[in-house]
């Protein structure tokens, strides 16, 4: 080191160096990217949804979530929300509708009368993860489909 003041990097420099905002300091590694999830944090993926081994929605969202209650079972703390994206079968849209639209123990009994549904997601390292449940109803009732979040809770 010199002594002498460091002159900060021109807009062109940054953008070379990678970022706009901030220059990156050479020979820096970019940070870890956190594959475990930890409690409170929540990951949404994209799949598919299949009944009877016949795709029936082509784009879900699927977030996971952990639920940091005590007492709760491995399988009881993993919280799995869907949201349906087009195209969607009509037999499943008009399942999802009405389970939407019902409130209190009619929505439940909707929820029950509902065949399980297949999830599959892919994730980034070419995994896949199987998920079959019964779809619960949103917290949110109206609006389109795609923004309304439905429960998934798992038979496996």
């Amino acid at each position: 080191m010199t002594g002498e003041p460091q002159q900060p990097l021109s807009t062109d420099e940054m953008r070379i160096a990678g970022t706009a905002r901030t220059p990156v300091a050479g020979g820096s590694a970019p940070p870890a990217v956190q594959t475990e999830q930890t409690p409170g944090s929540a990951r949404w993926r994209v799949g598919r949804a299949y009944r009877a081994g016949r795709l029936v929605c082509g784009c879900i969202h699927v977030t996971t979530t952990i639920d940091e209650r005590l007492g709760l079972t491995q399988r009881e703390r993993r919280l799995v929300q869907v949201r349906f994206h087009e195209p969607v079968e009509d037999d499943l849209r008009t399942d999802l509708t009405a389970l939407a639209r019902r409130r209190g123990a009619a929505s439940e009994r909707a929820a029950d009368r509902i065949d399980p549904i297949e999830v599959v997601v892919d994730d980034q390292y070419g995994e896949r993860e199987r998920m079959i449940g019964g779809l619960r109803p949103p917290q949110r009732r109206h609006g389109p489909l795609r923004e309304l979040a439905f429960a998934l809770h798992e038979l496996q």
